[in-house]
């Protein structure tokens, strides 16, 4: 009786290590083909071209409007510190716009998820708070702003995009978060991990033009005021 306990126990313990074993393969197994997953590359040589040539003339549309105000030279009406806090604000935001660490995205030839990832969180950091938020809605914020021309139509606009903008990165930021998906490599679950690294890109870089339209939109403000003033 001794002996078939023994027999029973032995073959119940051979059994459990098997199914250990069998598990920790198969996890292997499919985490294997998960990092082939996120080994996915998409080319983006002529998108990032692209965009990279509209960077660079609204950057220069930017330069282009906030230069026309020279302090030691303005004898307009307009309050001058005004004038003064929506130059500076604007320069502060074009320093982190041709910064290496956003202008690097630009000059990639491929990308894959870790790509796009850092991109997001990039933009979120460095174009959402950082510029937009810190420097471009801090604008309207201020007395001495607030007493120049169309003010009350400038603010109301740049709230309006900039809250849309500040909702939108965070859809894109968790969808990436969210593909790990532990499955086989088949072809569709190339092709949808594949569009996932595509979408999440784009969708970044178009809330990047987007920002940057938003603030050619302030500088052209700017522009109008200081000319007309």
């Amino acid at each position: 009786m001794k002996k078939i306990l023994l027999d029973y126990a032995n073959t119940f313990a051979y059994t459990v290590i098997g199914l250990v074993f069998g598990l920790a393969f198969f996890l292997l197994f499919i985490n294997f083909y998960h990092m082939q997953e996120l080994d996915t590359r998409v080319d983006v040589v002529s998108y990032n071209a692209n965009n990279k040539t509209q960077v660079e003339e609204k950057i220069a549309i930017i330069k282009n409007n906030i230069s026309v105000y020279n302090q030691t030279a303005y004898n307009g009406p307009l309050n001058i510190y005004g004038l003064n806090t929506v130059q500076i604000k604007l320069q502060n935001c074009l320093e982190i716009l041709e910064s290496e660490e956003m202008m690097r995205y630009l000059e990639l030839t491929e990308i894959g998820i870790k790509d796009s990832y850092h991109f997001s969180l990039d933009f979120k950091n460095k174009i959402l708070n950082d510029c937009l938020v810190m420097q471009i809605k801090s604008i309207f914020n201020t007395d001495t702003v607030a007493t120049l021309p169309n003010f009350n139509v400038i603010k109301p606009y740049v709230e309006l995009n900039l809250d849309t903008l500040l909702g939108s990165v965070d859809y894109i930021q968790s969808n990436i978060e969210n593909s790990d998906h532990y499955h086989f490599n088949t072809d569709n679950n190339r092709a949808n991990f594949f569009n996932l690294v595509d979408d999440s890109y784009a969708g970044v870089m178009n809330n990047y033009q987007s920002s940057l339209d938003l603030m050619v939109e302030v500088s052209n403000w700017y522009r109008s005021i200081v000319i007309g003033g």
